[in-house]
């Protein structure tokens, strides 16, 4: 219960520091930006929520945690957190580049393929959602960061995103109405604009895999048909599992920072089952990406996001 009520702590004092889950460079949401140079006016506005970027420095603070918890630490290095400045707590937590480099281009690709669409993007308004402290039952942090959030992108002249993942989506059309007055911002995922758009023309090499449905998309904002049929179109042939759509089965995600081998074990039993249909697997959050990902090291299976599977085709209009 004590480690359980530092982590929480934990968590809201670098959001409230920095608008960030975990330690990271400032610019780390829109540092993708730089080499694609999307436009700053559009029709909608490619909101990312940062979930994708954050994903390699939520996963080496994981494994900072796990090794404090190793040797006996973990509570003491949680107290002494809260008092490190953000820049020093960036120092311990550096993940490799290759991770960074994957999680930007993921970013770039979905981009790359709604940029027929004239969607925008715009810059220093896109933040993080707070997700983690909704998830964590921190409401009253979780109010004040959504208001940030949210007259922020109003601020910006933004009335319509356009998201990239399963939890920065439910926050942003589901959560956030609730506890900002007069919300008015338009919600859509990328993969539902990419299913109804028919002038932007996809393609896939990967063949065939199976999909595994991230629990807030298929759960709670009924986003299951969608990414089915983006890849149908695309040429991917999505295998399904024993579970799937609204019975899809949880990666571990909810529980990774509280209960990191708790985590482990979840998302191992779910690779077996999605490995038993399929040795490519697809998926659809960067949460779920992390945790199978993990799991699937050394057992030669594949785990892609559903955004690395597919690729615009020239002549898109």
């Amino acid at each position: 219960m004590a480690r359980l009520k530092l982590y929480l702590a934990l968590m809201k004092t670098v959001v409230e520091k920095t608008g960030l889950p975990v330690p990271a460079p400032r610019d780390v949401v829109y540092r993708w930006a730089r080499g694609e140079k999307p436009p700053r006016r559009g029709r909608a506005y490619l909101f990312t929520g940062g979930l994708y970027q954050l994903a390699p420095y939520i996963r080496a603070t994981v494994r900072l945690m796990e090794r404090l918890e190793s040797i006996g630490l973990l509570e003491v290095g949680l107290r002494a957190s809260k008092v490190v400045p953000p820049g020093l707590a960036r120092l311990a937590v550096r993940p490799p580049g290759s991770e960074v480099r994957r999680a930007e281009s993921i970013v770039s690709r979905i981009y790359r393929m709604l940029r027929p669409l004239e969607v925008a993007y715009p810059y220093d308004a896109d933040a993080y959602s707070g997700a983690i402290l909704y998830e964590n039952g921190l409401e009253s942090s979780f109010e004040k960061h959504i208001n940030r959030v949210y007259r922020r992108l109003r601020e910006s002249g933004v009335e319509r995103i356009v998201t990239i993942d399963p939890h920065t989506t439910h926050i942003m059309r589901t959560v956030a109405p609730k506890y900002v007055d007069g919300y008015s911002l338009e919600v859509e995922s990328y993969l539902e604009v990419l299913d109804r758009a028919g002038g932007v023309r996809l393609g896939s090499s990967i063949g065939e895999a199976v999909i595994h449905d991230p629990c807030y998309y298929a759960r709670f904002e009924n986003v299951i048909g969608e990414p089915r049929r983006v890849a149908e179109r695309a040429g991917l042939r999505l295998k399904e599992p024993p579970r799937a759509g609204r019975m899809t089965y949880c990666c571990g995600g909810p529980v990774e920072g509280l209960m990191p081998r708790l985590a482990k074990r979840i998302a191992r039993a779910r690779l077996e089952e999605l490995e038993s249909v399929s040795r490519k697997i697809v998926v659809a959050c960067p949460i779920c990406m992390i945790n199978l990902g993990d799991a699937a090291v050394g057992r030669g299976v594949e785990v892609l996001d559903i955004s690395e599977a597919l690729e615009p085709v020239s002549g898109s209009s």
